[in-house]
């Protein structure tokens, strides 16, 4: 398939969601961009079309259906996960995995022939035994406590026998590492962001990164040319946590990793709904993640997971003197 007329959108409220229809708006004035979320975000209006479908309604994938094939649509970008967990773990799991059945039961009946999923290497899991290198072809372990994340390795394996069952389709499958940059927020960024960050005593692993626009590069590519497969999206070479807070003159505070869980559960389940292993394993154990396939496919990054990381940190130290 050609570069698609007809893009649709799901969670257009989304970072990646508003920042690709954008994007889109603006490069490819021919291409129709529909967008799909509960609200239409401000500076989108009259730049592209919008859909109100609530994804946690049993009903929608008849009203997606009925939009893909109304509009034509050529490919789906389906950006409609959450940036964070929160505490309504249900409602976690009905928007971003039985949301995902719904919009391939959509997929499946307007027989929609590029799928583009918006995935994160947070999927491989934490552990101890990892590689350094985690390739696309790693089992996702994931990470018990996460329900976010383990919500979405039941999307992928939705995907992988979507997939199989339709091979006609094209399903692009993007896995990002944290990203980083001036525009981007997320409970990591937060973490961060503060002026004492809380890390393990005795643990100090590999983390990457991936920049806010290169990581938007990817996406973009992959909506407009067939990618079909599973990519790492990643910046290369990784830091250890040391070097990266150092770097940015962060003051770090080393606790047990009991103590640190211990005075952290309560915060933690009311914030997100899972205990503080869920965040700080990651900060524990490596997951570093393999990018030469997605080099390979959507070239090589423009930032260094430092040069991302010295991106956040330098915006953020602007924004104190507005």
């Amino acid at each position: 398939m050609s570069a698609p007329a007809t893009v649709a959108i799901t969670g257009l409220r989304t970072f990646i969601g508003q920042r690709i229809a954008e994007r889109l708006a603006t490069r490819a004035p021919r291409l129709r961009v529909v967008g799909i979320d509960l609200r239409r975000p401000q500076r989108l209006e009259r730049k592209i079309a919008f859909e109100r479908v609530d994804l946690t309604d049993p009903a929608s994938h008849a009203r997606l259906a009925e939009i893909f094939a109304r509009e034509r649509v050529e490919a789906v970008l389906h950006a409609a996960f959450r940036r964070d967990p929160t505490p309504d773990v249900e409602t976690d799991h009905e928007l971003e995995t039985v949301g995902t059945l719904q919009l391939l039961h959509a997929c499946t009946a307007a027989k929609v022939p590029r799928l583009v999923v918006a995935s994160t290497t947070m999927l491989y899991g934490p552990r101890a035994d990892n590689p350094n290198y985690l390739t696309e072809c790693h089992p996702l372990r994931g990470h018990p406590e996460a329900h976010c994340v383990q919500n979405r390795v039941q999307v992928e394996a939705l995907l992988v026998d979507w997939a199989r069952r339709h091979p006609h389709a094209q399903v692009t499958v993007l896995r990002c590492a944290w990203l980083m940059g001036p525009s981007y927020f997320d409970r990591v960024v937060r973490h961060f962001a503060r002026p004492i960050v809380p890390t393990l005593l005795g643990y100090d692993p590999l983390l990457q990164f991936v920049h806010e626009e290169d990581c938007l590069d990817a996406f973009e590519q992959a909506v407009l040319d067939a990618h079909p497969g599973v990519y790492n999206v990643v910046a290369p070479d990784p830091l250890p946590l040391s070097t990266i807070l150092r770097l940015s003159g962060t003051t770090r505070a080393p606790l047990p990793a009991a103590i640190l869980y211990r005075m952290r559960d309560l915060a933690a389940r009311a914030a997100t709904g899972d205990p503080p292993a869920a965040f700080y394993d990651y900060l524990r154990w490596t997951w570093v993640a393999d990018g030469a396939r997605g080099y390979a496919a959507f070239g090589e990054p423009a930032y260094t997971s430092r040069e991302a990381w010295i991106s956040f940190v330098s915006s953020r130290r602007l924004r104190q003197y507005r």
